[in-house]
């Protein structure tokens, strides 16, 4: 057979979003920028500012504040996911992660999360977007009926998997997650995907270290010593602070990087389903390839790895997604780019082979 009649393999993106400010509380950025930007012509001012100071700066918060202005005030999540389904070859799938904010204390948002869900599960059912969108669920375990919302969801909706973002105020060993959640999520092959990064969404009524802590994985060895079938993908893994450090600063034995952490139960052997995602860290710090490609040489860390891009946090004039995508395409070469772009996803969300 030539090479022109082979079929190049689907690329799964396993971590995207495609919420709008709808689902996002007014206190979510400083200075009311949230409620101020729903007006047009203040929105086009941010944006235009934002846009140019954004090539200047280092600082992942006002990064994503000026994506958010960028992509959050569209009519609806379709406009995004069209955007999105833009940047990448035609039949790529998209694990879609909603964001439950009510419980951050930044304010109501406009739209609650069944209905961020329910929207998400109509685009799902579409013809045209059927074998497009993964829908994962994003459970709070603080939110009444956790687990009869999950159900639901799963059972009459079909969502694939569930996402759950601790530094919004709870441990991923929280009461409800671990006698409910976890349990239901073994007996329907769910696959768990956990924000795992100190740049992130942080409750207000927590001080910010302390907020950021509940994301450490060190927190999901529990987890996984007691649901050892439960597949978990870390997110970020670590993130883009904690690589940084591990490339540029002195590390300790008692002040581990995230990284090592993650490294360390990877490369055990005790932890088969631990996953982690590149989302955000590898797309908006392209030196940070590099350490991925080397990574990926052990044998054990290349089975457990997941691409995932975190749009549209990570999508900027001054890289865009589709340029991002295919750098990471170069720079690994097809081998190690099919191994986590295609390969891990199928056996993370038990796609058939």
């Amino acid at each position: 057979m030539s090479s022109s009649n082979l079929i190049e393999p689907v690329i799964y993106n396993c971590h995207t979003h495609i919420f709008t400010h709808k689902h996002i509380p007014d206190g979510y950025f400083p200075l009311f920028i949230v409620k101020l930007a729903r007006n047009k012509v203040i929105r086009g001012v941010l944006n235009t500012v934002m846009q140019k100071i954004v090539p200047w700066t280092s600082n992942d918060r006002f990064q994503r504040c000026a994506n958010f202005v960028s992509f959050a005030y569209k009519k609806g999540q379709e406009d995004n996911l069209k955007v999105l389904m833009n940047y990448y070859p035609k039949g790529t799938r998209f694990v879609v992660l909603p964001m439950d904010m009510a419980y951050m204390a930044a304010g109501k948002v406009m739209e609650d999360i069944d209905k961020q869900h329910q929207e998400l599960v109509c685009l799902a059912n579409r013809e045209e977007y059927k074998n497009i969108i993964i829908p994962f669920a994003h459970i709070d375990p603080r939110r009444p009926a956790a687990l009869e919302r999950l159900a639901v969801l799963v059972e009459e909706q079909q969502f694939r998997g569930v996402k759950i973002y601790p530094p919004l105020g709870y441990y991923p060993c929280d009461p409800v997650l671990m006698h409910d959640i976890y349990p239901y999520m073994v007996k329907h092959k769910l696959p768990l995907i956990a924000h795992c990064s100190p740049g992130s969404v942080n409750t207000k009524h927590l001080p910010f270290e302390e907020a950021q802590g509940l994301a450490d994985p060190k927190h999901y060895a529990a987890v996984m010593k007691k649901f050892p079938d439960l597949k978990i993908c870390l997110s970020h893994f670590g993130g883009i602070s904690e690589w940084q450090r591990y490339l540029t600063r002195d590390r300790s034995i008692d002040n581990p990087t995230w990284l090592e952490k993650i490294l360390d139960m990877m490369r055990s052997g005790n932890y088969p389903n631990l996953y982690a995602d590149v989302s955000y860290t590898v797309f908006n710090f392209q030196e940070n390839i590099t350490l991925l490609k080397v990574l990926l040489e052990d044998e054990r860390v290349r089975t457990q790895v997941l691409f995932g891009s975190d749009f549209y946090m990570t999508s900027n004039e001054r890289y865009p997604e589709r340029r991002l995508s295919i750098d990471l395409r170069a720079a690994l070469g097809e081998t190690l780019f099919w191994q986590i772009a295609n390969q891990n996803p199928k056996k993370f969300l038990a796609e058939a082979a």
